[in-house]
């Protein structure tokens, strides 16, 4: 799956003598749903060395720190718990850091990883040695409500509701493997309804995102499907700071992301038919783009964020923002 370095010297070597032929990029850890997808992003890149330290037997704990330390960029597949143990090990400060789990993503010293928020949140992680990627669900959350709350059409406290809709694949290898399991429960074929208590992380890094002063609600489901994600936001547009149309909301994205190249925001008059009345959660899958949608009339609005959980909802992102931090071409690979 990656390409795994067995002999360590030349790196040493080529760092003595000043070589900087292509960047090293680490991958420390095999966990979540971003390792999933990531070798086929950067292991066929000519302008990379990828190294993999999926197998923690191929390597002493030793040649692992010299890894760390000597790499480009380290992304972290790790767990919060692993990560937080990793960090002090990457003691070379031109060494730059992705960190896939939750561990740094409410933290002010990292750059939150979703370029799309800002100009200044794009100079904010090519600047930064350190980069917390978004979860999959607060990517397309943020997307859609960050340009009503900047452009002051929805006030920060108002009411929100976000609804999603996500692969299996999500959950890691281990849930991909209760999926595909021969013996799995019957419910595992229906979409499945969780955070129940209503207490998720990812509540707080919408709020952080996006400046919402109160916790959304939020509506997430799992389904019997690989990957692919849909994250809908329904609107009374009555309630806004502003009464608009669902197609003035429409023109706000359109304007908002018309220069950014992995977002797509189609035709309002025509998406409907286009879709045939109906919105795919797996419509994106193997895409590292994502699609906003609006619908509706001058009352109700439902705006839907469409990508896949494995792309721009994550080694997509990954790979966009380790770009970006390294000094490359924002979008190659991608």
């Amino acid at each position: 799956m990656y390409k795994c370095v067995d002999n360590f010297s030349h790196l040493s070597k080529d760092i003595k003598r000043g070589v900087k032929r292509v960047k090293k990029i680490l991958v420390d850890g095999h966990y979540g749903a971003v390792s999933l997808n990531i070798a086929d992003l950067i292991c066929q890149r000519d302008d990379l060395e990828v190294i993999c330290l999926e197998d923690k037997t191929r390597f002493t704990p030793q040649q692992r720190i010299s890894l760390l330390n000597t790499a480009d960029a380290v992304i972290l597949c790790q767990s919060s718990k692993t990560v937080v143990e990793t960090l002090p090990l990457i003691e070379n400060r031109q060494t730059k850091v992705i960190d896939t789990s939750n561990a740094n993503r409410l933290s002010p010293n990292w750059a939150y990883g979703l370029p799309e928020l800002s100009p200044d949140q794009r100079k904010k992680i090519a600047s930064s040695r350190f980069c917390a990627l978004p979860a999959p669900m607060a990517t397309g959350a943020s997307i859609i409500l960050n340009p009503l709350i900047k452009s002051k059409i929805m006030p920060p406290y108002h009411p929100i509701y976000v609804n999603s809709v996500i692969g299996y694949s999500s959950g890691g290898s281990n849930m991909i493997s209760m999926y595909r399991s021969k013996e799995r429960p019957a419910g595992l074929a229906s979409a499945r309804q969780y955070a129940l208590e209503q207490s998720m992380m990812q509540q707080k890094e919408i709020m952080h995102a996006c400046g919402i002063s109160y916790r959304p609600s939020l509506n997430p489901m799992i389904d019997d499907y690989p990957n692919g994600m849909l994250v809908t936001v329904p609107v009374h547009l009555r309630t806004l700071s502003k009464r608009l149309h669902a197609k003035q909301i429409w023109e706000v994205f359109k304007r908002t992301y018309e220069r950014e190249p992995l977002i797509e925001i189609p035709d309002f008059d025509s998406s409907i038919t286009d879709l045939g009345g109906f919105l795919d959660a797996n419509g994106m899958a193997g895409s590292n783009r994502m699609q906003i949608f609006v619908f509706g009339d001058n009352d109700i609005c439902l705006i839907a964020a469409r990508y896949d959980n494995l792309g721009k909802g994550g080694a997509g992102a990954c790979v966009q923002c380790m770009n970006l931090m390294l000094g490359l071409d924002e979008f190659k690979g991608l």
